[in-house]
């Protein structure tokens, strides 16, 4: 039976919604009535962008790596909120404050959550022009009360909140907002520390995923500290200190954020060295204590060199990672790529689904098209414009759990848990819908891979054929400029890396030709998730090939651009390639600066890999330092 777009994006919320225990009137409270959510949720009515995106936040599913088809008006009003954020990022006040007004005029006085996002820039704006306390607690008073109808500090723990709406009241708090503590003008410092201690409290008890909690809880956790710390040092409790930054720092590294990262480094190394100062060398914990501090230390100085040569602000300046989207497409941009890599005429792509001149008004994007006839157009070309964030179409909770688990273990060559989780998530998704297909039929490729059951060769035939379930391998061309979507390119990537010889080259070439018309069209940032991963596997053949130069190229762009964006997961990669690339350049590798440059470049590997828990990178690289050592 064919289904709406609008029923894909409702059954997904109901199956997030109901899988984590919350109610309708819980995820609409100050954004809609439970009439109108019960009208979501039945696919009778498909919600706009931002809404969608709220409703999902609230949930705690985070907008990171999956791909959002949009309508023409919807992609535009995005790609001009991706605008101003940039503009703001990079310091262009006059730029962002023009920006801003007419997105201020335009920016629907009656929907709530553009309004609330034209205000949260507009306190972005006015702190960076110097504006007092006061004047920024007044707009952002009246954002919060767009979709938080009462925000009393001792209801936090009932609320569900995006990271969004968590960060206004965080900001409000800092200003000297009154959230309910009835506490003394006095009394301030003592104030802001309980609504900070609440606050997340409340982000910490919530139903967000690891990386909202990673966003918004790295900020609160910091931010607290910081009060606390305004006391004499004497008078510090540093055990309380590092019991948040400590949490805190754990919650990035299962991220693989680095949100507010240095700065709670070194809250935690002020701490440490304060106690190890008080503690002297008479107990027994003095030892696991000075290793800790020597550890953080260690951390610190490896992110402080990176940022440094990445020429990138090490600390936070602003709230924009909150607001960044990546992988938002227009449906027009994709159907004229896909149908043009794919040799297909206007004419043979919509027969008996519409008129010729439907699918060239939305090839133009000036048009909104029926979701139906998208619908059809996107199966004729081998897509699915199904609602999914995840590379899964599934309206069943316990399989998106479990699709995580599948996920996790892939990155970290666990089979045995793979060998218990892939029969199960097959059972759980609809193998009727390609995008399941092709997606378990890769999985359980690279579980038989793990398991040496098959070998480089017959991968190599496996994804070829998994690739062409939906788009024809001969069909994707450097000069094509078409659309692969995320899990095509995925299996493109497989494929180069398991190749040899000329193939080999072919392929990473189409890999890397699809990465770079992404960029262009909207820049690194809206498209991190793949151009880091895909990019990064670039570099390192290049290095191999002997294109040095380029390889360099590549993994210094990967690197600016993620720790612009605070991803930490492929920097020791990178740092690798460009240390490989170094030393088969160089004439003489025994030398005794050439020693010293490659135990600094893998050790600042092997910290990464740590910072980020890859115990499977951290090993490989200290063998690697161990073997040249030796």
């Amino acid at each position: 039976m064919k289904r709406k777009y609008g029923m894909y994006y409702s059954a997904f919320l109901k199956a997030v919604r109901t899988g984590k225990n919350v109610t309708l009137e819980q995820l609409g409270w100050g954004l809609c009535s439970i009439s109108m959510m019960n009208r979501i949720e039945e696919g009778l009515r498909l919600p706009e962008k931002m809404m969608r995106d709220r409703l999902m936040d609230r949930l705690g599913m985070a907008n990171d790596g999956f791909e959002e088809y949009l309508q023409p008006d919807e992609y535009a009003h995005w790609k001009t909120r991706q605008d101003l954020l940039q503009a703001i990022e990079n310091n262009e006040l006059d730029r962002a404050e023009q920006m801003i007004s007419l997105y201020g005029k335009n920016g629907g006085e009656g929907n709530a959550i553009e309004r609330q996002f034209y205000l949260a820039m507009k306190v972005q704006i006015m702190r960076c022009q110097g504006a007092s306390d006061g004047e920024l607690s007044a707009v952002l008073k009246g954002a919060i009360e767009l979709t938080i109808p009462e925000y009393i500090m001792d209801q936090w723990k009932s609320y569900l909140l995006s990271g969004q709406e968590w960060n206004l009241l965080l900001e409000y708090i800092r200003c000297g907002g009154d959230v309910g503590q009835g506490v003394e003008s006095s009394q301030k410092e003592s104030h802001k520390v309980t609504a900070y201690e609440a606050l997340l409290e409340a982000v910490q008890e919530s139903k967000m995923d690891i990386y909202n909690r990673a966003k918004i809880g790295s900020k609160a956790a910091y931010y607290l500290c910081v009060e606390l710390m305004k006391k004499p040092q004497e008078a510090w409790d540093c055990e309380r200190l590092l019991r948040i930054s400590g949490s805190a720092v754990e919650v990035l590294r299962s991220a693989e954020r680095m949100y507010y990262l240095s700065e709670l480094l070194e809250i935690e190394e002020q701490a440490l060295a304060l106690l190890a100062e008080e503690l002297g060398t008479a107990t027994d914990g003095i030892r696991g204590l000075v290793s800790t501090l020597a550890q953080v230390r260690e951390w610190r100085r490896v992110l402080a060199q990176i940022y440094r040569d990445g020429a990138v602000a090490e600390k936070m300046e602003n709230d924009c990672y909150l607001y960044w989207q990546t992988q938002n497409y227009c449906y027009g941009d994709v159907v004229r790529k896909r149908r043009k890599m794919l040799g297909m005429s206007v004419e043979e792509l919509c027969a008996g689904i519409c008129e010729k001149r439907t699918v060239q008004r939305l090839e133009s994007k000036k048009y909104n098209t029926h979701i139906e006839i998208i619908g059809e157009l996107f199966e004729r070309l081998g897509l699915s414009c199904e609602y999914a964030r995840k590379s899964i179409v599934t309206d069943r909770y316990e399989a998106i759990v479990l699709y995580d688990e599948a996920v996790n273990a892939i990155t970290n060559r666990d089979t045995d848990v793979l060998g218990k989780v892939l029969p199960r998530l097959r059972e759980m998704l609809s193998m009727d819908l390609v995008i399941n297909r092709q997606e378990m039929d890769f999985f359980e490729m690279l579980y038989l891979h793990y398991m040496e059951i098959i070998n480089k060769e017959e991968c190599v035939e496996r994804l070829q054929r998994i690739l062409e379930y939906t788009v024809p391998l001969k069909c994707i061309k450097p000069e094509g400029k078409g659309y692969l979507y995320c899990g095509e390119m995925a299996y493109l990537c497989n494929i180069a890396m398991k190749s040899e010889g000329y193939k080999k080259k072919i392929y990473m070439e189409l890999l890397m030709s699809a990465c770079q018309q992404l960029v262009k069209e909207n820049g690194i940032k809206a498209y991190i998730n793949t151009y880091e991963t895909f990019m990064c596997n670039i570099a390192s053949y290049l290095g191999n090939e002997g294109e040095y130069a380029r390889s360099n190229e590549i993994s210094d762009k990967i690197m600016q651009e993620c720790l612009s964006m605070r991803r930490m997961n492929t920097l020791y990669n990178c740092i690798y390639n460009k240390w490989w690339n170094q030393r088969e350049c160089s004439t003489d590798n025994t030398s005794v600066e050439q020693k010293l440059y490659t135990e600094r470049e893998l050790q600042k590997c092997i910290q990464l890999a740590a910072l980020c828990r890859s115990r499977t990178y951290e090993c490989f690289y200290i063998d690697k330092l161990k073997t040249i050592e030796a």
